[in-house]
């Protein structure tokens, strides 16, 4: 009986174990997503860090710290994460879409374009409500475009440079 008893326990205490780590990952993602919509994005990066150690196996975590770093004017760590959340799942088109606006900030507009146009063949939608492309979007003066015309934007400015060659 006491065997039963503590076997029973021990299970109890497993699985509860379990999904304590699934929400503790969640929760410094949401922990991570409300910094980085707050402005504070030190805070947000502790937070996709802490959910990345917990699982490095899934997108959110890098996908977050990414993105923060893109704000952060990191760009080229960002491609780090981007690749990453690609590498793990090829079908996220918003990775897509932030590594685009990476490499259009670090002047790699080839590298943009293609990147837009996988994130529209993935998901035709997605410029649909792009909110967080507004601030981020800054190196092109009409900051209220959406995808598709930041992707025009870009191939246009690619013909011109290639014509002056």
């Amino acid at each position: 009986m006491h065997r039963l008893l503590l076997t029973l326990i021990i299970c109890l205490f497993t699985v509860a174990g379990c999904g304590l780590g699934v929400s503790d990952y969640k929760d410094a993602v949401l922990d991570g997503l409300s910094h980085l919509n707050r402005n504070r994005p030190e805070e947000a990066l502790e937070s996709f860090n802490r959910a990345i150690s917990i699982d490095p196996a899934h997108t959110d975590g890098y996908l977050g710290r990414a993105n923060t770093l893109n704000t952060l004017g990191r760009y080229q760590e960002s491609l780090i994460d981007y690749n990453r959340v690609i590498e793990i799942n090829p079908e996220i088109a918003n990775a897509y879409v932030n590594r685009a606006i990476a490499y259009s900030h670090l002047k790699e507009y080839e590298k943009a374009i293609v990147d837009y146009e996988k994130a529209l063949a993935l998901d035709p939608e997605i410029d649909d409500s792009p909110g967080f492309l507004e601030r981020i979007f800054s190196n092109e003066p009409n900051t209220d475009r959406g995808i598709r015309r930041h992707l025009d934007f870009l191939k246009q400015k690619v013909q011109t440079s290639d014509s002056r060659s």
